[in-house]
């Protein structure tokens, strides 16, 4: 039954992306990219979460704050370094799931639905692929992007393996809802994940 609930609520919450007409539109949790996370956060809030440095340049941040009474466990907010006024680049929802099967479901439902919003945008289906945290290629990851302008946005399953989702202490089964601008993507393309 509370499965049912969580996609029903990222289903109505995504229909109030109806009238997106750029990716900025695209909200999670009333937030979007470009907007400051000091109109939502203080700034001691905000640098008392543990930061994560992208590993290549330090070009970017990212904190993980967990929601309570939300369509989602958790919200990832992505900054560039060194920024003051923590200018939001990279926005995502993530959702515990109790299986894969039902990430799949509820991923297939928000598919259709931001395939209804953005229809301009090129839609790559990334399918199943290794989940690339994970060097013994046991966790999967099934991934759908948007690509709108250079930004993007994605819908994404995550299957981990049992034993590297408790040496990393991460959660098994997790649904991935997020939005990247153009500078981001650039940056995950060309630097982080560069051959």
């Amino acid at each position: 039954m509370r499965g049912l609930i969580v996609v029903l609520l990222l289903i109505f919450t995504l229909q109030s992306w109806s009238k997106a007409d750029n990716i900025t539109d695209f909200q999670i949790e009333g937030m979007s990219v470009g907007d400051s996370a000091l109109d939502y956060y203080t700034e001691s809030e905000l640098n008392n979460l543990d930061r994560i440095d992208y590993l290549k340049d330090k070009e970017f941040w990212k904190i993980t704050i967990d929601l309570e009474k939300s369509d989602y466990n958790s919200i990832g907010l992505t900054f560039e370094a060194n920024d003051e006024k923590y200018i939001i680049y990279a926005i995502n929802g993530a959702v515990y799931i109790d299986n894969n099967e039902q990430c799949l479901i509820k991923r297939n439902n928000i598919i259709k639905q931001v395939s209804k919003m953005f229809k301009g945008a090129e839609k790559a289906d990334a399918g199943k692929r290794n989940y690339a945290a994970d060097p013994t290629g046991e966790s999967k990851s099934y991934s759908t992007y948007y690509w709108i302008e250079g930004a993007f946005i994605e819908i994404s399953c995550y299957d981990l393996a049992e034993k590297f989702a408790n040496k990393k202490n991460w959660i098994k089964n997790t649904l991935n809802v997020g939005v990247a601008t153009k500078k981001f993507a650039d940056f995950l393309l060309t630097k982080q994940y560069s051959q």
